[in-house]
């Protein structure tokens, strides 16, 4: 038995799904709810696995994780379908999400933050990338880091100043998520005027966001 996975032809045994066939040959598919270890269960819940159905089967977006292959089926991964489909998932899951990712233990290696490099949302911020937690953190050692206010979307390093991203990239303007990041700096006593010196440096295309936050909380 055979189907095609982005214009290229596989073989895949009965009983199998479309996600066990991509695994298998090297074709990245994004996964949440998937666990390989218990492999039966299949909850469909994350949404991320989708294909588009092109031939052999029924027609549009289905999760590869619970569709069973079938000689002739061909999908894609990577159509625009497919990608807003999964921009659309990624988003209404942070929007869920409670983001304090200074203090998150897989900071430094988040999943939502390969997400939205790999589909262009400005949805978590630098900490989540930056493996200084706790002691380390720039901000608990008096350094003025401008990554809770800034989105992930480099993991890299500072070029600038020699250590870990300072968040160099661009403001949030998720308004939630700048509260968390205010409430880090109030927490490490920087002033409202320190922080939008910093921020204005670099034409932060958000700042205007954060002076309306910082308004409406009343931060100093």
């Amino acid at each position: 038995m055979k189907i095609i996975i982005n214009d290229t032809e596989y073989d895949c045994k009965e009983g199998q799904k479309v996600l066990d066939v991509a695994r298998a040959n090297g074709v990245h598919l994004p996964t949440l709810c998937f666990n390989p270890l218990n492999a039966q269960a299949r909850p469909a819940g994350c949404r991320l696995c989708v294909v588009e159905v092109l031939e052999g089967g029924w027609p549009g977006l289905q999760s590869s994780c619970t569709l069973p292959v079938a000689d002739g089926l061909k999908v894609s991964t990577r159509s625009r379908p497919v990608y807003d489909q999964r921009r659309e998932v990624v988003e209404l899951l942070l929007s869920e999400h409670e983001q304090d990712c200074r203090n998150c233990f897989v900071s430094g290696d988040c999943v939502f933050s390969e997400l939205c490099r790999e589909y262009d949302i400005n949805g978590v911020s630098v900490c989540s990338e930056c493996p200084n937690r706790r002691q380390g953190c720039l901000l608990s050692r008096g350094v003025l880091c401008l990554g809770p206010i800034t989105y992930a979307n480099c993991n890299a390093y500072c070029t600038r100043r020699g250590y870990n991203c300072e968040g160099c990239h661009s403001v949030m303007k998720n308004e939630d998520l700048l509260r968390f990041g205010l409430a880090a700096f109030a927490k490490a006593e920087f002033t409202k005027e320190e922080i939008l010196e910093a921020a204005r440096v670099f034409s932060f295309d958000g700042v205007k966001v954060l002076e309306k936050v910082m308004v409406e909380e009343g931060f100093k």
